[in-house]
């Protein structure tokens, strides 16, 4: 039987230990801009390449900005299962939701999206005790911390674009770390209140 979890609201504060929630609400570092007709978040997320510190045994890295484009994931009953964590040790990493073309009708303040996080357990690989998913909105973006296990990108009901920030360097280990782990079931019904079938 899979491990079960409950989907969580995410905020800045409950996301800390994994990284940064890119928003403009509840951000306490907001400053006027353009004579006062914007509103500017300073260094809204923490971006590390630790590839310099750690010695000249690794490759440079450059930061390659780039699109995804995530088709919905299949839910069953209102839940989804995770069977495979990541982790970037030596980069952070920025997904920010943007404008969804052909999306019509969809409120941008609903979930549309999963952030599925762990921390790094004794055996440097995903302690799934400490496994936590939580719902975020188009209107929220996420910076993963360097070397923090999460899940690759899960959008629910609906395609969903993201502009993604990261230093890579080709070879593959440096640039992503994948575990394969024990199935862990999320049931997303708290917050995905109108689950439907994906449309790609």
């Amino acid at each position: 039987m899979s491990h079960q979890i409950t989907i969580e609201p995410l905020t800045i504060e409950s996301f800390q230990p994994y990284g940064d929630v890119i928003q403009l609400e509840g951000n306490k570092n907001v400053v006027l801009a353009n004579q006062g007709t914007a509103k500017r978040v300073n260094y809204v997320a923490k971006l590390e390449n630790l590839r310099e510190a750690s010695g000249p045994a690794l490759q440079t890295a450059r930061p390659n900005m780039c699109i995804f484009s995530s088709a919905p994931r299949p839910t069953v009953g209102g839940r989804f299962e995770v069977k495979l964590l990541e982790r970037h040790p030596y980069s952070s990493q920025v997904f920010m939701p943007i404008f969804q073309h052909g999306v019509q009708n969809s409120n941008p303040d609903e979930p549309c999206y999963l952030v599925i996080v762990a921390e790094n357990g004794p055996d440097d690989r995903p302690d799934l005790s400490t496994i936590r998913a939580f719902a975020a909105s188009s209107t929220q973006g996420i910076n993963y911390k360097a070397n923090s296990w999460h899940s690759p990108m899960v959008t629910i009901g609906q395609r969903v674009n993201f502009v993604v920030l990261v230093w890579e360097n080709g070879v593959a280990l440096q640039d992503c770390d994948e575990a394969p782990i024990s199935p862990v079931s999320v049931d997303l019904s708290p917050l995905f209140k109108s689950l439907s079938e994906p449309k790609l």
